[in-house]
């Protein structure tokens, strides 16, 4: 077709379906990946006010509070699942028919 083919020096069209997202493995390796570089750079940075100072306190510190960036991060990022639309939704039986609500044995 002409669309697949632009003539020569045309910029090609963009395909209809957009890349896809990373695979679950992406993600965890980003996670780990985010979580380490920040302890590693917030505990570097406490371990270079601990010999600019010359006490022994901001290394532990500047650890955990790496970690707690790290965390707000990913979680910022990568969130949870998206709110499902099937919210307001009420249950029917396979035919349409409302379903009727669950009770405990002996409750009607």
């Amino acid at each position: 077709m002409a669309e697949d083919n632009p003539t020569r020096g045309d910029a090609r069209p963009r395909p209809v379906n957009p890349a896809r997202g990373g695979s679950g493995t992406d993600t965890g390796w980003s996670v780990i990946g985010t979580m380490l570089s920040g302890m590693a750079i917030w505990g570097g940075a406490g371990w270079l006010l601990d010999q600019w100072l010359g006490i022994r306190v901001f290394v532990p510190v500047g650890i955990i509070l790496g970690m707690a960036v790290s965390i707000y991060m990913v979680v910022v990022k990568y969130g949870g699942p998206p709110p499902t639309s099937e919210a307001g939704r009420t249950r029917t039986s396979p035919g349409g028919r409302r379903s009727r609500p669950r009770t405990q044995k002996g409750q009607r």
